[in-house]
């Protein structure tokens, strides 16, 4: 793999990585290939109730291919592009770059042993390379919570062909949608049934060439969970090359008041982007959204329905919040400028922040100091169609 060079000039803005990936990108999406790799038997060994896979170790492979030190500035933009690269159809994972001062794995599985005791997880891809000193080696572990397994679907196709996907979900998931950003931009939404656990959809691919994302969402009692995300080439082949950004500088936010001023900046720009007003700000949608944050982040879990305030529904009807529409979304990002992006880049997401009918939003942000992660943001945005109020008398 090249080294992360900045862009040369004209082709790009200054401040964009250029990364080549080593090989061709998959062929297929897929959830069922297990690594058997040495690295892999010995993570296997000593924690067996982890699914090794081959998708997330070539992952893990590109970015230990990586420079030694980028370990420290690479953006999640990264790592999804490599987990679509390597054929894997998960929405994002969990990246953790540990270092080891002697050879072989064992003073990495015993910090390994420490994170998979703070997160729930089922996945692992794990790849190495030499480290600069005092240490000996860096261990780059890739890590998803995966809720489903997904039967091969090709990474490209033609203009026009249809594209059948079938899923086995989780048993608390009864009822399923397919969501779908076409190469233009525009969004659609078809209701899958589960039955006997699977769920089976077509999705036609755009009549235009171009990068037509895929999203399954689950529908179960903790609310709505994204499950898969995955791009398709239409018309032509999967890119082995990323370009983009590096992790935004966003050292600045020190407060919430801060980070929720520039989460609002963030979805002012993409609706500009895409010629939509401009949405009013509403502190009391705020306040609904940060308590949800907030809840999220210290009771240390992750979906839209809370076993305290229910559903975002439930939230607004709490406060007597008039609402004919409602869409809610949450992320996690390490900077919430990356944690905007994944938005965008996921189709359900994507609807909620361009809704055409939404007049009114707010946004609560959590940040909380993790010790492996760092500073990790828990993002609520909450869009409404604010019902008028009734004329006094």
């Amino acid at each position: 793999m090249a080294a992360p060079t900045p862009a040369p000039p004209g082709s790009a803005a200054p401040d964009l990585y250029s990364i080549e990936l080593p090989g061709p990108a998959a062929t297929h999406y897929q959830t069922d290939a297990d690594s058997s790799s040495p690295l892999s038997a010995a993570v296997r060994s000593r924690f067996p109730q982890l699914g090794l896979e081959a998708c997330l170790e070539r992952a893990a492979q590109a970015h230990a291919d990586l420079p030694a030190g980028f370990e420290q500035h690479i953006p999640l933009a990264f790592t999804e592009f490599a987990l679509h690269w390597a054929g894997c159809p998960d929405p994002t994972a969990s990246l953790s770059v540990l270092l080891t001062s002697e050879p072989g794995p064992g003073a990495m599985l015993d910090q390994l042993d420490t994170l998979l005791h703070r997160d729930s997880y089922s996945h692992l891809g794990a790849a190495a390379s030499p480290a600069p000193p005092p240490y000996h080696t860096r261990w780059f572990i890739l890590l998803v919570d995966r809720r489903m397994t997904m039967l091969p679907a090709p990474t490209s196709g033609d203009p026009g062909a249809d594209l059948p996907l079938q899923f086995r979900l989780d048993d608390r998931f009864t009822g399923a949608t397919v969501a779908v950003t076409s190469p233009r931009g525009s969004v659609s939404t078809t209701a899958v049934g589960v039955s006997g656990g699977w769920a089976v959809a077509g999705v036609a691919l755009a009549e235009e060439s171009g990068t037509q994302w895929v999203e399954l969402i689950g529908h179960g009692p903790a609310g709505p969970e994204v499950l898969a995300l995955f791009p398709i080439e239409v018309g032509r082949t999967p890119p082995t090359h990323w370009l983009g950004h590096p992790a935004a500088d966003e050292s600045w936010v020190d407060t919430t008041d801060e980070a929720e001023s520039l989460a609002a900046r963030l979805v002012d720009d993409d609706r500009a982007r895409f010629g939509l007003s401009r949405l009013t700000w509403d502190p009391e949608l705020a306040a609904i959204a940060r308590a949800h944050s907030a809840e999220m982040a210290d009771e240390g879990y992750f979906a839209h329905v809370s076993p305290h305030t229910g559903s975002v529904v439930d939230r607004l009807q709490s406060a007597g919040y008039p609402a004919t529409f409602a869409a809610e979304n949450i992320a996690m990002g390490p900077t919430l400028t990356e944690a905007q992006e994944s938005l965008m880049r996921s189709p359900g997401h994507r609807a909620a922040v361009l809704a055409p009918e939404a007049t009114h939003f707010g946004i609560g942000v959590a940040s909380r100091r993790d010790p492996r992660r760092g500073t990790v943001h828990h993002l609520t945005q909450i869009f409404v169609h604010r019902a008028p109020l009734p004329d006094t008398p």
